[in-house]
């Protein structure tokens, strides 16, 4: 009598030392449901997990990922620059995605997931819209070439997945971004009501993790965020208490602040980020993955603890 021996997929996760490549990676090994090769630019620390092995290539370089890809199953792009320099937002973003869509088609890979952003839609205000609702109007060079290596994916009829604010420990940005703003402005430019979606880095590990264990889910696109939409005001609260600071005045329309903001780097888009209505249905990629839908107020827990391990502002 022979015996059926269940195939365990082999995944490939690119960005695999990044903010979010990294959790991909423990959630995947930590499931014991596939074999991961995690890929990155720079070596890493050796994993010590029995499920994860550890590879190095860079996708701006044409090539260099087909050594990796016999006998994957899934790659999950998370190796993206999120940064304000042209030349290697192209080179990383619209370039490197090529490369690696061509050796997923060279080497016979069939499923290809890539982490993106909502930032691809540009400014707000969004409410509660679907992933096929609104178009592509990015506001900076970084999300105008993420946005191109959307389209390059979905072509090869991948999957992408779009978070819109991301927190957890390495965060380098977001709540610090928040902290900074605080302090420039002298308050919170707005009345606090608006309206966001977020989601915690450990959390859309688990999410991609999911998919890409679960059935291949043909040129679509899904949202990553907690399953209801955070207030503004709920959101700067929580910093403040984390970060044991005064909770800053709300400011309303005060013609002020915006030249402050403006004067201190801040762009027109990233003060519309967190002052006006950014949250999308995230009900789809909740559904798929088979994971019970998460809410901001039952992950304060790990909202405070990734901030208070390094007090400091800390890319994936």
């Amino acid at each position: 009598m022979s015996t059926c021996v269940d195939h365990v997929p082999r995944v490939l996760v690119l960005g695999s030392s990044g903010f979010i490549g990294s959790r991909v990676v423990a959630s995947l090994a930590g499931s014991g449901g596939a074999h991961v090769v995690a890929l990155s630019r720079k070596p890493v620390a050796r994993l010590r997990n029995n499920n994860a092995t550890i590879a190095t290539a860079d996708i701006s370089v044409p090539g260099s990922l087909i050594p990796f890809l016999a006998g994957t199953d899934v790659v999950i792009h998370a190796a993206s620059y999120v940064g304000d320099e042209p030349r290697l937002a192209h080179a990383i973003n619209e370039a490197g995605t090529g490369h690696v869509v061509e050796q997923c088609r060279e080497a016979g890979v069939a499923r290809l997931i890539y982490v993106s952003t909502c930032s691809v839609y540009g400014s707000g205000p969004h409410r509660g819209i679907l992933e096929s609702e609104v178009g592509y109007h990015p506001a900076s060079v970084a999300s105008a070439t993420r946005a191109v290596a959307e389209q390059l994916v979905l072509g090869y009829g991948g999957e992408v997945v779009r978070p819109n604010l991301v927190f957890g420990a390495g965060d380098r940005w977001f709540v610090p971004g928040l902290l900074r703003l605080m302090k420039v402005a002298g308050g919170w430019p707005g009345d606090g009501s608006a309206l966001l979606s977020i989601i915690g880095v450990e959390a859309l590990g688990r999410l991609l993790s999911a998919l890409a264990l679960a059935p291949r889910q043909p040129e679509r696109a899904f949202h990553a965020a907690y399953s209801e939409p955070v207030p503004v005001s709920s959101l700067v609260e929580s910093v403040a208490r984390v970060f044991g600071v005064e909770c800053p005045k709300f400011l309303g329309d005060d013609e002020q602040a915006g030249p402050a903001l403006r004067a201190a780097g801040f762009s027109s888009h990233q003060v519309d980020l967190v002052t006006k209505d950014h949250w999308y249905s995230s009900g789809g990629l909740w559904r798929i993955s088979g994971l019970e839908p998460e809410t901001f107020s039952s992950a304060l827990g790990e909202f405070s603890s990734a901030y208070h391990v390094s007090r400091e502002p800390n890319r994936s």
